[in-house]
């Protein structure tokens, strides 16, 4: 990309975060990036390395506080440089409402998607603002939120009061940190075709019935198109906020 050498990417080995990642090493950056699952990412190693590409995972939980800094350090020990954008897609979602989803899944769901984003966003930020101060230049930080963080979900409240939080902060964020020339963007994807879909226990034969009357969907690298337009922009340009839905999706 000709903005960054570098990206690194938490959440990466299915859906969003792995389109991301094959669209940037596909455009010659060097990535490095999370997962769970350490079969998985040494898949994505091999895969990536017999196309000549840079690719390198770390298997880590993203709720841990160090997160953000252990990609830092990987990616300069493989690379001998440090990232100049940062994607964060790690998150998971939960069905149901205030009163019909399950209570013994709240705690894991606001420690993924609003505490463990506010740990690396603020590890991130530290680091692309002391950088900022070293070799002035265009930085990017990356987040995906959804649709119902800015639309009301009667269906889905409690997972979109976690996005409602997580682009707040991102707004914020953004504002403290644009003098700097970083840029933070949200993207606000609608309903999208992936993993997370069957990962977070969602009814599927309501979401097929969903797409009939709305589809198609959005796949990930419709996403994943949206966040190299973002990052390829011209230093000075900065589109904040993305939201994009399938055409025929109403709210």
């Amino acid at each position: 990309m000709k903005n960054h050498q570098v990206i690194a990417i938490s959440g990466a080995t299915s859906g969003m975060g792995h389109a991301v990642l094959n669209t940037a090493s596909q455009n010659n950056a060097a990535v490095v990036f999370s997962g769970r699952r350490n079969e998985r990412i040494r898949q994505i190693e091999e895969e990536h390395g017999k196309l000549g590409h840079s690719v390198f995972g770390l298997c880590a939980d993203v709720i841990t506080a160090d997160h953000y800094a252990r990609l830092n350090v990987l990616a300069e020990k493989k690379t001998g440089q440090v990232p100049t954008a940062f994607v964060l897609c790690a998150g998971r979602g939960l069905p149901g409402t205030l009163t019909t989803s399950d209570p013994e899944q709240w705690q894991e769901l606001i420690n993924i998607n609003v505490l463990a984003a506010m740990h690396q966003l603020r590890s991130c930020a530290a680091f692309f603002s002391d950088q900022a101060n070293i070799s002035p230049r265009v930085r990017d930080i990356v987040v995906i939120g959804s649709t119902v963080g800015r639309s009301l979900s009667a269906a889905n409240p409690v997972y979109g009061a976690t996005k409602f939080a997580l682009h707040s902060l991102v707004e914020s964020l953004r504002q403290e940190l644009c003098a700097k020339q970083i840029r933070v963007t949200l993207i606000e994807p609608g309903f999208v075709r992936s993993e997370f879909q069957t990962v977070a226990g969602y009814d599927m034969d309501w979401f097929d019935n969903i797409e009939q009357e709305q589809g198609p969907f959005l796949n990930a690298q419709d996403i994943a198109d949206v966040i190299q337009y973002a990052l390829e922009l011209p230093p000075h340009v900065h589109v904040d906020d993305f939201r994009i839905r399938p055409t025929k999706q109403r709210v």
